[in-house]
């Protein structure tokens, strides 16, 4: 039974046992953080019986996030220092970057030694072979392509400066192996939060952390060898994947991710439910000009962030909106029955607030000239009503829960303003709308016809998606350019003043001709 658990939950709980009784019930509360080994205990309790689930427990912190796994596959002395994990590596998946949701990817670990002392955070500092390919033991004419997974040290600069170093020397994905003054072991990277620097958007290949234990031995061993490992980032597995979305409602990036996912949803509305939260804080109410701009009133109790600066939108109308929306999606979702092996699902879909959602960033912008299409009361009213939202029984709702809805949002904050969580586990990567269904997909216990529409093989040697520099024009190139507008148009002036001249004699002759035929006409007359 104890290999079993934790084959099932491989991440060990800290605190005193929950009972049975009080894991559905835990599960079903929409909007508590579901700390991931509730999750294991619910599937344990269906899976092995209530005696497995007695031995789970309720962590004290927030949820875990889907855990970069590494397995050692070969060489065979490499994978038995792994004894007791069964070859397998833990570590914290970074929130930048693009990991293999669903997918297992086998990959060789390569390792430079750092030259200058800059703990790999320039290219200088380190050399690593180029990606090979290598024949599988199926058969000798297979070709079995790893991808390239480099390993570098931590410390000295960003984790996103790294991982942007080891992809322009060829990585596929980086492993950062933790300083050697770190007391952090392996189960404390679970705990970890890879952040991002604010450059992560230029990085779409997967990163983890793993500790500086697990990292030495990993690096002695390519040394000596080729070490072969499996990379996959496993998400909690049920028969309806529940999401959860933290975000601002006058935030661009959230609002072009809800944009691009918007048909997705559509698509994945009978096995899928969302619950939308929003970013809600409180501050210190006594500075007038702080909790003007921010909060709902002077107490300073509901606050949120200014989209725009200096710009007409407050935090005010922030909450305002946030509110709003909340009532779009409680009163109009619907309940979708999913029946199942072990019973019936209910899925909700409010289609009329994904409408409205898909459309807000373009109809009403933050920075739209006329008040009424900006971002605001009067811009929502017209978007509701071209929608189909039920505008008065928003507005009921609005008076009735604003005060009700923005203490539960504040109250139950995430790890970050712009967070998702996918059946209680924290989603680690970039907020793309292709990359959340994957990871969404893999949440499945059995994946439905919906994900299989919607996701296709995705090649792990090829960047999530290629990045689309905007480079500037050296001095060289401009001056380049300007000779050769130049020359184009001293070539067209030369050849306008050749069609003038021949114009011009054209013009000439017919003139002569003309005047030659009345003279000839005229000395005709005098003849006569």
């Amino acid at each position: 039974l104890k290999a079993r658990v934790a084959a099932v939950a491989p991440h060990s709980c800290a605190c005193a046992a929950w009972s049975v009784d009080q894991i559905p019930a835990l599960v079903r509360a929409p909007l508590m953080p579901l700390p991931p080994c509730e999750w294991a205990c619910y599937g344990m309790r269906r899976r092995l019986g209530a005696a497995a689930a007695l031995t789970c427990c309720l962590l004290a912190s927030q949820p875990l996030p889907a855990a970069g796994q590494i397995r050692v596959m070969t060489p065979d002395w490499l994978v038995r220092q792994f004894t007791e994990s069964m070859g397998r590596i833990d570590g914290s998946t970074a929130t930048f970057g693009a990991p293999f949701y669903g997918d297992r990817v086998l990959g060789r670990l390569v390792y430079g030694e750092s030259r200058l002392n800059h703990s790999h955070c320039v290219e200088e500092d380190y050399d690593v072979p180029k990606p090979v390919e290598f024949a599988s033991s199926a058969s000798s004419n297979e070709q079995v392509r790893l991808i390239n997974i480099i390993m570098v040290r931590r410390g000295k600069c960003s984790f996103t400066t790294k991982v942007k170093v080891a992809y322009e020397k060829g990585a596929h994905a980086v492993l950062i192996v933790d300083r050697e003054d770190s007391d952090l072991t392996s189960k404390d990277m679970a705990n970890i939060i890879v952040a991002d620097d604010g450059f992560g958007d230029k990085i779409h290949i997967p990163s983890v952390l793993i500790s500086k234990m697990d990292g030495r031995k990993l690096i002695q061993a390519a040394g000596r060898t080729q070490v072969v490992v499996e990379l996959a980032w496993d998400l909690p597995t049920n028969h309806v994947v529940n999401t959860d979305l933290w975000m601002s409602s006058a935030s661009r990036e959230s609002n072009k991710f809800l944009k691009e996912f918007a048909a997705k949803r559509r698509t994945l509305n009978a096995v899928v439910n969302f619950q939308p939260h929003y970013a809600v804080f409180g501050i210190d109410g006594t500075d007038p000009q702080i909790y003007n701009d921010l909060c709902s009133d002077e107490t300073g109790q509901y606050c949120a962030e200014d989209p725009d600066g200096v710009g007409p939108i407050t935090g005010k109308e922030v909450l305002r909106e946030d509110v709003r929306q909340l009532c779009m999606h409680m009163i109009h979702k619907v309940a979708r029955a999913s029946s199942s092996e072990i019973g019936s699902h209910v899925v909700e879909y409010a289609a009329q607030y994904w409408d409205y959602m898909e459309r807000l960033g373009e109809s009403c912008p933050l920075d739209a000239p006329n008040p009424q299409d900006r971002f605001g009361l009067e811009c929502s009213t017209k978007l509701m009503k071209q929608v189909g939202v039920d505008i008065p029984r928003v507005e009921d709702c609005v008076r009735a829960n604003t005060t009700a809805y923005l203490k539960k949002e504040r109250e139950h904050p995430a790890w970050s303003p712009r967070a998702l969580r996918i059946n209680g586990w924290r989603y680690s990567g970039i907020l793309d709308a292709d990359l959340v269904t994957r990871a969404i997909c893999s949440g499945f216990i059995t994946v439905p016809s919906e994900c299989k529409s919607l996701i296709t093989a995705r090649d792990p040697t090829i960047p999530f998606f290629e990045k689309v520099e905007v480079k500037g024009v050296s001095f060289m190139q401009m001056m380049t350019w300007l000779l050769g507008v130049t020359l184009v148009i001293f070539a067209g002036l030369l050849l306008y003043k050749r069609y003038l001249k021949k114009e011009m004699r054209t013009t000439l002759r017919e003139e002569v001709m003309l005047e030659v035929q009345a003279q000839m006409g005229q000395y005709s007359k005098m003849g006569a």
